[in-house]
Order: structure tokens, then sequence, then C-alpha cells
């Protein structure tokens, strides 16, 4: 198991218990609305294509399927993708695997470089709060590399027993996470940063709709990456002069 290096953890309270339990006068579990469709191909589009990288060396724990796991990475990728950062991912072993070497993730680590770790239900169990949480990040000085996030995935597969999307619920809370590691354990009253999404939030992202992040964070998000990278932060950054030069 990896090494922690930081010596506290954010946790994220999304509550399964709370989250099933409340249902807003707009949510529904039929059919999406009919604007559901619209907000599907508007998600398919590409973003501009960025040079503001942060790599998350992935450690699959839980044994998730690779073809699920891809999937999730696309969800994270894009939310990134919307405030300009783009997410790399590099797959590292983790025991019961192949026994082949992985050159690449043996390498050093940057400022820009971070640990996922997808957990199951046993060691998911040593980290997670009372409130069983789905995932936590460490609190990291932006000048320590490898900085830690874990997903909590049994809790992830009991929202999908439950009926939501998987794949996409496990994409947004890596999301959520990474976040926390930039810009630490602030929430908004919306969007990928709220403290507990509510069944129409994670109805929302299984038909494929975006939550975003607010311009606050997204502010936020892109002055933690370039200071990351050691470039100057703008004062009023832009995805135009967010491209390191």
């Amino acid at each position: 198991m990896l090494t922690r290096k930081c010596r506290f953890a954010l946790h994220f309270s999304l509550l399964i218990g709370s989250v099933l339990s409340i249902a807003p006068p707009f949510a529904c579990l039929g059919s999406p609305p009919h604007h559901a469709s619209a907000g599907s191909a508007a998600e398919s589009q590409p973003a501009p294509t960025s040079v503001v990288r942060l790599t998350l060396r992935v450690y699959n724990y839980a044994h998730v399927d690779a073809v699920s796991l891809a999937r999730s990475e696309k969800v994270a990728a894009q939310a990134f993708e919307n405030v300009g950062i783009q997410l790399v991912w590099m797959d590292c072993p983790v025991p019961k695997t192949h026994s082949m070497t992985y050159p690449a993730c043996q390498s050093d680590m940057g400022l820009r470089d971070l640990v996922l770790r997808i957990l199951p239900r046993h060691m998911a169990l040593q980290l997670a709060a009372r409130d069983e949480p789905l995932g936590s990040a460490q609190t990291c000085p932006e000048r320590e590399p490898a900085c830690e996030l874990s997903v909590f995935y049994h809790r992830v597969d009991e929202l999908a027993v439950a009926g939501y999307r998987e794949d996409r619920i496990l994409g947004y809370v890596i999301a959520h996470e990474v976040a926390h590691i930039l810009i630490g354990p602030g929430h908004s009253e919306e969007g990928i940063m709220r403290r507990q999404w509510t069944r129409f939030d994670l109805q929302r992202i299984s038909w494929g709709l975006l939550l975003d992040f607010t311009s606050d964070q997204s502010k936020q998000l892109q002055y933690a990456v370039l200071r990351r990278m050691k470039q100057p932060v703008p004062d009023n950054p832009t995805r135009a002069n967010l491209i390191a030069p």
C-alpha cells in the first residue's frame, strides 16, 4: 500500500442515507426530462486542448472493470476540461494484477502528480468517517508531490444498486476529490462541490447532464494548477491564458 504523505484527510461527506431520502419536487425516477438529450450532446462536444495538466496514478484496488473505469475517467476529465485543466491517467499495478512491470509508475513524482486509490470495502472502512462518505482527499501543501485521494467503491456500488449510473457517479466523485486536493475542504450549494448530492443531482449525473464547478471554484482550480506548474497566475484567468508557454 502506498505510504501516506500528508497528515490529515478531508472527507467528502456525501451521505448515502440522506441522498436516498431526499426527493426534491422536481426529482423523479422515471424518464429524463426533454432537455436531457441536449445536455448529453453538449457534454459530448470536445473541449479545447489544454496543456495545463495533472497526472493521476490510478491504483485500482477494487478491481473495477477496465471499460467502466475508462468511462469514469472520461467523466472526471470532462469536468476539468471545462475549466481548462487536462487530467492524464496512468494505470499502476496493485496486488493480484498480472506480473508485469510498470516503469512509468516507478518514476519520480512532481507537484502535478496525484495518486488515486479506488478502494474496496475492507480497505475503505479503515479510512471512512462515521458518516460513510464516498471518498476522501489529503490536505497537502502545494509544494508537496504525490498527494493522495481515495474513492470508497462499495459506496458507489450501493448507488448503482439504487438505480444510478455507477461509472458516471465514480467519475464525479473522482473530480470532487481532486478538487479538494487543489482548493481545500470548501463546498458549495450546488454543482460538483456540493457537500451532499441530492437525489436529483444523482439523477442528472446518470442521465449524462453536467454538474459543474462554480465560477469561483473554477478560478481557484486554475490558480492552484498554475502555482504547481510554477507559472504566473493571471489577474483574470481564461482558457486562452492558461496555455503554458
